[in-house]
């Protein structure tokens, strides 16, 4: 799926930031993975709050999201579409960008054919579909979808649906929304033909959990869940010819013996699906947990600080070398290095200092 010329794996990668438009909010930089050393290479402001990003499936945009109320007298939040060089990996000139149809959208991510991009709007409450043209160029709004529920048990968070994250299930034509504030896991089928989004299943997690962020084993038919209200991480069962997904157990992402404030954020798997990363902002470090290669049952193996305060979003590098953790509050890009057999991290030695970072994705 790569265009001709485009480099992959090349150390490049993107980092988007809280901040307002007149500053720096998404940096291009790249990772030596001789010496585990992170240099910036770009800076781009005009966006504010570029809070999610997300790759077209051949490396020609970067899309992302601007989490405010409105854009423009508009109301809604915003996700542009960014031109990628193909040879440097720097990024251009916007191309495209739209509305999401709903406040302070979180996530976005892109169908695996490149037709659409999703976003999930957290005040909102509600989940968009917009259509891709064959350039990776945002369209029309094909498809919004409005949540609805009832208070949950954590009244000052779910007082109302709180959509939090947008994924496609791979493999399918489905599309799994995560709801913090209705304590859900919502698939819709997507149609290419004409973008549009249809309601499936409805998945309820235990209430209060919270749940933020979904992942999928690469060979298991699993998925993953961290909740944010809960500090844990919930193993789904998924049946994709469906597109429905069941409760499993549950893990807690932070030691027994802590009891201090905490809120579960991101989740990874290891590119072989082995162990799977959970980012804790109060705990301020990342649990690690070995997958059972036949259940996809975990077991937490370490805990280890995240050399910052608040580490939200991080990424692992795609040949599972490194891992780098963006610590928001205290404004550092944190490399760890990764045993690939036990799993474990420990500290690069470096870091990048970088105002508010919160995602990364990687060339």
């Amino acid at each position: 799926m790569s265009s001709k010329g485009y480099v992959r794996n090349n150390g490049i990668l993107y980092v988007g930031s809280y901040g307002e438009r007149h500053q720096p909010t998404i940096h291009v930089c790249r990772l030596d993975p001789s010496n585990g050393r992170l240099m910036i290479l770009q800076k781009m402001d005009g966006f504010d709050n570029a809070s999610f990003l997300a790759l077209h499936p051949n490396g020609t945009k970067l899309y992302a999201v601007q989490e405010v109320a409105e854009a423009g007298g508009v109301g809604g939040g915003v996700v542009a579409a960014i031109a990628i060089d193909p040879s440097t990996g720097l990024l251009g000139s916007v191309t495209s960008s739209a509305s999401t149809g709903g406040e302070h959208p979180c996530y976005v991510s892109v169908d695996a054919g490149g037709t659409a991009v999703f976003a999930a709007n957290y005040t909102g409450g509600n989940i968009a579909a917009l259509q891709l043209n064959d350039a990776g160029d945002i369209g029309k709004l094909s498809s919004l979808m409005q949540h609805v529920c009832e208070p949950g048990p954590v009244a000052d968070r779910q007082e109302k649906p709180h959509a939090h994250c947008i994924a496609p299930m791979p493999g399918t034509n489905y599309v799994c929304a995560v709801d913090l504030g209705m304590d859900a896991i919502i698939t819709y089928a997507y149609r290419e033909s004409d973008g549009t989004l249809s309601k499936r299943y409805e998945c309820k997690l235990t209430g209060g959990y919270g749940p933020r962020h979904i992942v999928f084993h690469p060979i298991l038919p699993v998925g993953y869940v961290t909740n944010e209200l809960a500090s844990s991480v919930t193993l789904m069962h998924i049946d994709k010819e469906n597109g429905t997904l069941a409760q499993g157990a549950t893990y807690s992402s932070i030691p027994a013996d802590y009891d201090g404030y905490n809120d579960s954020a991101d989740l990874h798997l290891s590119p072989d699906g082995k162990f799977l990363y959970c980012s804790n902002r109060g705990h301020q470090s990342i649990a690690v947990f070995r997958v059972d290669e036949t259940s996809g049952e975990l077991a937490n193996i370490q805990h280890i600080g995240g050399g910052g305060e608040q580490p939200r979003n991080f990424g692992i590098t795609p040949d599972g070398a490194y891992v780098l953790v963006a610590n928001q509050r205290s404004g550092t890009i944190v490399i760890f290095r990764r045993d690939p057999v036990s799993g474990k991290l420990a500290r690069a030695g470096q870091q990048l200092e970088l105002p508010s970072p919160v995602c990364i994705r990687f060339a």
